[in-house]
């Protein structure tokens, strides 16, 4: 398949999986309420590697059987899994959520452009045309500075940096984990990926959790983490890898331009940061360079 036109169920996975990740950087800010980034983003890989141990039982013979295939799993999992969640919670924790939802929208330019490079099969002239339309309206929100929200943090370019630089990191995880999944199958590649980041992690974010005062967290903090681990890292994750390795990259990383239009609603109900005439017009383009790049 090579097109989301031919295969709804990756449509409708790669819609979940954005959906689940657009609201990402508010659960970050709740749960950053009272816990560091960095043991959020340790904690993120490393109990859902916990979670899937059952399913790594179970797939433990689907591991790569050559070095190329198990490098290329590796790359993935340490981008993915280890320096990506660790970035994108400190930065989240660094700037205000409607920055870092806008800013996570630049994935799909990145994700497609690695994938192109490594495919070295480029896209039409229309999915280019809508990425910057897209991009257009990520800029403009980019530029305006958001007000200071109820979790007290304003905008700033180091947290801003710090959120496109995981963006970086995730890409090269999506790319070469959608290559590990269409071989291996979605699960086993992301029962693999998150296991090895996992193990990457454990030495810094166990020691951290072990000193943790875990009376410190309220109900909606620990609920928030919980989110990020399950569902975030898992099903995400599982979701996004299968639709990649069904419809492929350019296909399918257009629809990551509605992250922050899910971030900054989720923003606005949830922690009370308001919609500006920019985040309006920023929207209609966003969602326009979507619908551009999908008929490419």
């Amino acid at each position: 398949m090579n097109s989301l036109r031919s295969s709804p169920l990756a449509l409708t996975a790669a819609l979940a999986a954005v959906t689940i990740w657009g609201a990402s950087p508010a659960a970050t800010a709740v749960a950053g309420r009272s816990i560091s980034p960095e043991l959020i983003g340790g904690l993120r890989t490393l109990l859902g590697g916990i979670v899937l141990l059952p399913l790594l039982l179970r797939f433990r013979n689907r591991f790569p059987a050559t070095w190329p295939q198990r490098i290329e799993l590796i790359v993935g999992s340490l981008f993915g899994f280890m320096a990506y969640p660790l970035l994108l919670s400190i930065g989240v924790l660094a700037t205000s959520v409607t920055h870092a939802s806008v800013i996570l929208a630049s994935a799909p330019i990145f994700t497609g452009l690695l994938s192109f490079l490594v495919t070295n099969r480029w896209p039409k002239a229309l999915w280019w045309g809508g990425g910057v339309v897209s991009l257009s309206g990520i800029i403009i929100l980019v530029v305006s500075r958001s007000p200071v929200a109820t979790t007290g943090k304003s905008a700033t370019l180091l947290g801003d940096g710090l959120v496109l630089l995981s963006i970086l990191f995730a890409s090269v995880g999506y790319v070469f984990g959608g290559r590990s999944s269409a071989r291996m199958g979605q699960w086993p590649a992301t029962a693999w990926s998150i296991a090895l980041g996992a193990l990457a992690l454990a030495p810094c974010t166990i020691p951290q959790a072990i000193g943790f005062d875990w009376s410190t967290p309220s109900l909606v903090d620990l609920l928030a983490l919980a989110f990020l681990v399950l569902l975030v890292t898992i099903v995400g994750y599982a979701l996004w890898f299968y639709a990649l390795g069904e419809a492929g990259a350019a296909a399918v990383a257009p629809l990551q331009f509605l992250q922050p239009i899910l971030g900054v609603v989720v923003a606005v109900f949830l922690l009370g940061e308001t919609i500006s005439l920019n985040a309006l017009v920023s929207g209609t383009l966003i969602i326009s360079g979507v619908w551009l790049a999908r008929r490419a």
